[in-house]
């Protein structure tokens, strides 16, 4: 049995979960200006240097308990400050998740060319598109002299659970009046790669660790530090307040870890690494296949969206657009648009935050 301190300070903290795609309205020619554009000058702007995570943030819905004798609006400003404070929290924390968990991944593509790898793919790919295009230029930073054409702002991100590469590209359609002015064309294509797996949980990766983790807290010595606790009991300084601190938060760590450790399931921690191994394996060359294909799914996506002007008001509800033996591309919500394996759903959506309560007490006087 795990010993106890005979003081703790409670601590609550809360984790939100959202998707991290940006909303961009549709807009789709008429065919009439589309032939007046025709062909279209590129220009792919990819502005990152490595691999990005999309993280796991939102807003944190929070409810205030007051307590007796709290006025209504002392009640709402604590919930407010309390919404700064855990979102801030929950914040740093899906950053963390997402930063670790990508990491190995930048290190095995660190040789690789990622951004000649999408740019290559997708000029191929539209270059097949005769007497549509004419032109392709690579940059790392929108021009706002830019001739009229086609300007594709490209992202490559895993998705916060790791098990899958999208590429997001920003696509959009100037005329004559330069980089300035109103696009008559406008949508998100985003190309998702076949989704990893990872082996479901069993009773022996239960019981290895439930093992390392009783071994992990056992290095911390933990022990020695309530005994010191304990020995002064009533002593209220600094640093008795620090190491009290610090002993409740290893013995709320522990606890937390057993309990994924002991759990059926992986927990998101173990299951995002596991999938990062698997992208990571053979020097990250399923990384480097999904990052080529990626150009071939955008053009088929671009020349279907363009080609799809009678029956464009449909795209507010979600409808398959094509589907082979390796790929089904869909509208979504607003019109944009998904290139997937038939078998895969999107891995960038996620559930809404949970709601977190916080008391409030009444206020005293000093």
């Amino acid at each position: 049995m795990k010993r106890k301190i005979r003081y703790a300070v409670a601590v609550a903290t809360a984790m939100g979960l959202c998707g991290c795609a940006q909303q961009t309205q549709a807009i789709r020619p008429s065919a009439t200006q589309l032939q007046a554009l025709e062909p279209l000058s590129v220009v792919d702007v990819i502005a990152q240097n490595n691999l990005a995570a999309q993280d796991t943030f939102s807003g944190t819905y929070i409810n205030v308990i007051a307590g007796p004798g709290v006025p209504i609006m002392a009640a709402a400003a604590g919930g407010a400050i309390a919404t700064i404070i855990i979102d801030a929290t929950a914040k740093a924390a899906a950053k963390r998740f997402a930063e670790d968990h990508v990491q190995p991944l930048r290190e095995v593509l660190q040789d690789f060319d990622a951004r000649s790898a999408l740019s290559d793919s997708l000029q191929q790919a539209l270059a097949k598109q005769s007497g549509n295009f004419k032109g392709f230029t690579a940059s790392t930073a929108v021009s706002t002299s830019a001739a009229h054409g086609l300007l594709v702002q490209t992202i490559y991100s895993m998705t916060p659970d790791f098990s899958a590469l999208q590429v997001i590209a920003k696509v959009s359609i100037h005329g004559a009046g330069g980089g300035q002015d109103k696009p008559v064309y406008q949508n998100v294509l985003v190309y998702q790669s076949p989704r990893q797996v990872v082996a479901a949980k069993s009773a022996a990766d239960s019981k290895r660790l439930v093992a390392e983790e009783n071994q992990r807290y056992a290095k911390l010595d933990v022990d020695h530090d309530i005994d010191k606790a304990n020995a002064d009991p009533e002593r209220r300084d600094s640093e008795m307040a620090q190491l009290r601190e610090k002993i409740n938060h290893e013995q709320v760590e522990h606890r937390n870890r057993l309990a994924r450790a002991a759990a059926p399931n992986w927990d998101a921690d173990s299951r995002a690494r596991r999938m990062a191994e698997a992208w990571a394996a053979n020097g990250g060359e399923a990384l480097k296949v999904a990052l080529r294909a990626s150009g071939p799914e955008i053009a088929h996506m671009l020349q279907l969206d363009l080609a799809d002007q009678v029956a464009s008001g449909h795209a507010k509800s979600k409808r398959t657009v094509f589907s082979s033996d390796t790929r089904e591309i869909e509208y979504v919500s607003g019109g944009r648009m998904i290139s997937l394996a038939p078998a895969d759903s999107d891995a960038s959506v996620n559930k809404s935050s949970p709601m977190v309560t916080v008391p409030m007490n009444a206020p005293t006087r000093r």
